[in-house]
């Protein structure tokens, strides 16, 4: 069954229930109305029978006019006679007044309230006793419950044709609501078959108002969720498939160039002097893939959420000799310090080294002779920043957008790296849960700010 009959029924039969509850409930407070009224008219009557019997006056004029059935029950002789009545029933009313005997027809009068005459009887009757001005007799009025029966009866009729047609009624536009309200779910429902079969997760739900309304946009959010999961994953893939096929050809060049050195030396192609010179070559060709190898493995581990090893360090120590490490290895690019005497902060000292090492080999590789470089430390109340600005021949927006993408390499390439560099910087600092960014346009040099966050010390994972 669907939910549209189903809500249909539930309405429907509520409204029954209701309908049928309300019709008894007014029946019998129809019923009991009626039947106190009259009654009250039924002990009227009595007592004004009998007040205008007197000795000598015909009872037949008691109660002239009257559509009661009067009877007269004689004490003395325990009989009971008709005295007027036009009814059907009327003239069955001295033979049940009999029937019911003297002393109980005396206690009824004598508690001056109604009784049924013979509840047996097909036409069932009410009726009240009085005693005469005499004393020789009892006056009985009795009256059919037509009186109260057919008003209930039309009441119950009418209520049930009108119950009816209000129930025609309510299923008709029970249905043109229930399914204008619905509607919303069966272009949900259309959505979700086109997302599960297509994969279209631009398709979106009808919102609105209403509680259906609310569970479309929460549905539209959850999609937008899954999209961007999808978009995040399938750029996670591609991401490492670029870097497969970026490694696959870094490693292509030192390889192809050992093999063939190998295949020379081997055929005997390669003159004894020459021999220290080649061994060079192929010397520096394996320490080139050692280090992609070793920055490929170090970015690995830092996807991979590799624990720091976290402990106060004073960063301005450690940059005057990263500063003069650099000078030693090149002396054509002067590194000068700006840092306070001292600046302590917690981090993993042998990866914030790492940093600076790879900023100042970057401007050895990627700059010409006499680029000047400076490394400036400064603190905040709630960071420290590490900036790295040389005078090189800088590089374009678009440059810098991907400048910390892996195997990225600038246009000038001295040093044979792999362009993994600043990625490691990149992921370095994120590790630490800080950020980098670099500033530069072509001339007038590059800045990387690096800004780490005031940690305390603890042992990250």
């Amino acid at each position: 069954m669907s939910l549209r009959t189903r809500l249909l029924a539930g309405l429907l039969g509520v409204s029954a229930v209701l309908l049928v509850v309300f019709s008894l409930v007014s029946v019998i407070v129809l019923r009991g109305h009626l039947r106190t009224r009259l009654e009250g008219q039924v002990v009227a009557a009595t007592v004004t029978a009998a007040r205008r019997v007197v000795v000598g006056d015909p009872l037949e004029q008691a109660l002239t006019g009257s559509t009661y059935a009067l009877a007269a029950y004689d004490l003395s002789e325990n009989r009971a006679h008709l005295v007027s009545g036009d009814a059907a029933d009327a003239a069955a009313v001295p033979v049940l007044a009999e029937a019911m005997g003297k002393d109980r027809l005396l206690a009824y009068a004598a508690q001056g309230r109604t009784f049924d005459l013979d509840p047996s009887h097909d036409h069932e009757m009410i009726a009240a006793a009085s005693m005469s001005p005499s004393g020789l007799r009892l006056v009985v009025v009795a009256v059919p419950l037509d009186a109260v029966d057919d008003p209930v009866r039309h009441l119950l009729i009418s209520e049930l044709a009108t119950g009816g047609a209000l129930i025609l009624l309510l299923a008709a536009g029970g249905r043109l609501l229930i399914a204008g309200g619905l509607a919303p779910l069966g272009k949900m429902a259309g959505t979700a078959h086109l997302v599960a079969e297509r994969v279209d997760l631009s398709a979106r739900m009808p919102e609105g108002p209403s509680e259906v309304g609310r569970l479309g946009a929460a549905i539209n959010l959850m999609l937008d969720r899954i999209a961007d999961a999808f978009r995040d994953r399938q750029a996670s893939e591609d991401r490492v498939r670029r870097f497969a096929a970026d490694a696959s050809h870094e490693l292509r060049t030192p390889l192809s160039t050992i093999s063939g050195y190998a295949e020379l030396y081997r055929a005997g192609a390669i003159p004894s002097e020459d021999l220290p010179t080649i061994m060079g070559r192929i010397e520096a060709e394996a320490n080139r893939m050692g280090r992609l190898v070793g920055e490929m493995l170090e970015l690995a581990r830092l996807d991979r959420g590799a624990a720091l090893a976290l402990d106060e360090t004073d960063l301005a120590e450690m940059a005057r000799e990263v500063a003069a490490d650099s000078a030693a290895l090149d002396p054509a690019y002067p590194v000068t310090v700006e840092a306070p005497p001292s600046l302590v902060a917690t981090v993993d000292e042998a990866r914030v080294r790492q940093v600076l090492v790879n900023l100042l080999g970057n401007v050895r590789a990627h700059t010409p002779e006499g680029t000047k470089a400076t490394v400036r430390l400064l603190r905040a109340p709630e960071s420290v920043t590490i900036e790295v600005r040389d005078t090189g021949p800088g590089m374009s927006e678009e440059q810098a957008e991907r400048a910390f993408d892996r195997f990225q390499r600038g246009e000038v390439h001295l040093s044979g790296g792999a362009g993994l560099g600043l990625s490691i910087v990149k992921a370095i600092v994120e590790a630490h849960g800080g950020r980098c960014r670099i500033v530069s346009s072509p001339g007038e040099g590059m800045a990387v700010h690096i800004a780490l966050p005031a940690m305390q010390k603890a042992t990250g994972g």
